[in-house]
């Protein structure tokens, strides 16, 4: 495989693993391996690290390895910000996975060739993998739908793309080292101009409020990379690819996990068919942006941000998220959402 990938890691040897032999499978010629260090204070993380790192030296293929390794913790922010700036500054394209998104090998092959299809369709910014379980007959006949919000839980995209974005949005994160304890300190989340989303990039007043929040947000701790490069895409009215079938497992559930720590269960990768089936033309399909968006906000709206503060127990909150599901409940939730 010709396109370039990134598999940005830091202290879970398991999934690095099982990152590692999918990657075997399709033998990327290229791979970008952007690793953050221990957080100060956490010698047992010192040694997660070390095995994590230790595991990119088996790499047994016909493959070049280019290797970002921090000596100290930058946190996920930085780490993720600067490791695409250093990709993207030698390399047109690429694929990009955190450790713990695990893709089928298909996927590798679709955003391979639509990273070729839509090289130069400058309004489709990002190609995602994981579909967050909207229903497959969402998207009829085809392959793939045209949405403006899209999972980075896998995903890939160009470098022209992305320096549009840094360069709108370029924290540099100076001194992301020097802090002397593991608590993060990420840079403020400044842009060099208002970015709030078009009008017509969105289908809910609920996304538009949550959105229209996050392009005014300073606090770097606040709202990730992921929610500030939607951002932009947004106030461009650009699209997003989301494949008809989930291309991409996130195993980064549980105690174990930095960031998500959930008692869920993974939604398995699963094999799409070739050849892909192209929608006839590069527009936003309405329905599927809508059900994306009720997801994010189910998942990440001010509720579900209030509902994990207060709720600490994973039992419990995985107890809350099945009563969500009612439809009943979901109608009440969406009400109160702005749906």
């Amino acid at each position: 495989m010709q396109t370039p990938v990134v598999l940005i890691v830091f202290r879970r040897p398991g999934v690095t693993q099982r990152n590692l032999d999918v990657l075997r499978e399709v033998q990327p010629e290229q791979l970008f391996v952007v690793a953050d260090g221990p957080r100060p204070g956490l010698p047992e993380e010192a040694r997660q690290c070390e095995e994590v790192r230790a595991l990119i030296d088996t790499i047994d293929w016909p493959c070049k390895v280019e290797r970002k390794f921090a000596d100290r913790n930058l946190g996920l922010e930085a780490n993720v910000e600067l490791g695409l700036d250093w990709v993207f500054s030698q390399v047109d394209r690429a694929i990009v996975l955190e450790d713990d998104c695990v893709p089928d090998p298909t996927f590798f092959r679709f955003s391979e060739e639509l990273l070729d299809r839509y090289a130069e369709e400058k309004q489709v910014w990002q190609i995602g993998g994981d579909i967050h379980a909207v229903p497959e007959e969402m998207f009829g006949e085809y392959s793939y739908g045209f949405t403006t919000w899209a999972s980075v839980w896998g995903w890939a995209t160009w470098a022209d793309r992305w320096h549009a974005h840094r360069a709108e949005f370029n924290r540099d994160h100076a001194g992301a080292e020097d802090r002397v304890d593991a608590t993060p300190r990420t840079a403020d989340a400044v842009r060099t101009k208002p970015a709030p989303p078009h009008p017509d990039a969105l289908v809910s007043e609920g996304a538009l409020r949550h959105f229209s929040f996050v392009s005014t947000e300073t606090d770097g701790d606040h709202y990730g990379w992921d929610h500030h490069w939607w951002v932009t895409i947004m106030s461009r009215k650009g699209l997003s690819i989301m494949p008809c079938i989930n291309l991409v497992e996130h195993d980064g559930y549980g105690e174990g996990a930095t960031h998500t720590r959930a008692a869920k269960i993974p939604y398995p990768a699963e094999q799409i068919e070739f050849p892909l089936v192209h929608p006839p033309k590069v527009e936003l399909n309405r329905e599927i942006e809508e059900k994306l968006e009720v997801i994010l906000l189910r998942h990440d709206g001010k509720l579900a941000r209030l509902a994990r503060k207060l709720i600490k127990p994973l039992w419990m909150r995985a107890l809350v998220r099945r009563l969500i599901d009612f439809p009943l409940v979901q109608k009440l939730v969406h009400r109160l959402m702005g749906q």
